[in-house]
């Protein structure tokens, strides 16, 4: 696993679980005025030494698979006072509440010829985000990419630990996992909070994480 840590000199420590395919350069744009926050991303190995022991107060946001990956990392991660997951859940094997099959199988396919495509119609809401995206867009190859998500799969044949989140981000144009599965699956576990005009990476909207863990 690779990591990031952005250092504002603060007591506070934001983790960062992001999805899969994702890189630290893919957040450049969002920031924090108050918080530490440490980037992680690249789940192909679980490799994790940091020292959590400085900061006195933790958070913990996760997006996409990194909702999956919180509780198979829980025992390396420190206690947090808050917990939110965006667009994912910790069932992303699932038959029922995971990813589809045919999802799995359009992450296998997306190549240097098909990106674009994809990114448009799987991630971002609209042309704007589209334009941002690619101006942020992960600078991982596409080798990588695919490395890491046999190791996704592998880890969904273990069963993570139980993770509790206080707050579960929802987008209602997210087509990587079912909306309406998504609802059902957080309902009565966390705090639901919809987004209307948002897709799978809702970021540009959600873009200082303060706002995020103010939701």
């Amino acid at each position: 696993m690779e990591t990031k840590l952005i250092n504002n000199n603060s007591e506070n420590l934001i983790t960062f679980l992001t999805g899969w395919g994702c890189d630290a350069n893919q957040f450049d744009f969002m920031i924090s005025d108050n918080y530490d926050v440490l980037i992680c991303y690249d789940y192909t190995n679980l490799d994790f030494n940091f020292d959590f022991s400085k900061y006195k107060n933790h958070y913990l946001i996760t997006f996409s698979a990194g909702v999956f990956i919180a509780g198979i990392l829980k025992n390396k991660l420190p206690l947090f006072k808050k917990t939110i997951a965006v667009n994912g859940n910790p069932k992303a094997y699932d038959e029922y509440f995971g990813l589809r099959q045919e999802i799995v199988d359009i992450f296998n396919g997306v190549t240097k010829e098909n990106a674009l495509d994809f990114r448009r119609k799987y991630l971002v809401y609209n042309d704007e985000e589209f334009r941002l995206f690619n101006k942020n867009q992960s600078l991982r190859t596409f080798d990588s990419c695919r490395e890491e998500l046999l190791s996704l799969k592998k880890y969904g044949m273990k069963k993570p630990l139980a993770m509790n989140f206080d707050i579960a981000v929802l987008s209602q144009n997210d087509k990587i996992f079912f909306p309406s599965r998504q609802k059902e699956y957080w309902e009565n576990k966390s705090k639901c909070i919809y987004l209307e005009n948002s897709a799978h990476f809702p970021f540009f909207t959600l873009n200082k994480y303060e706002t995020i863990l103010n939701l």
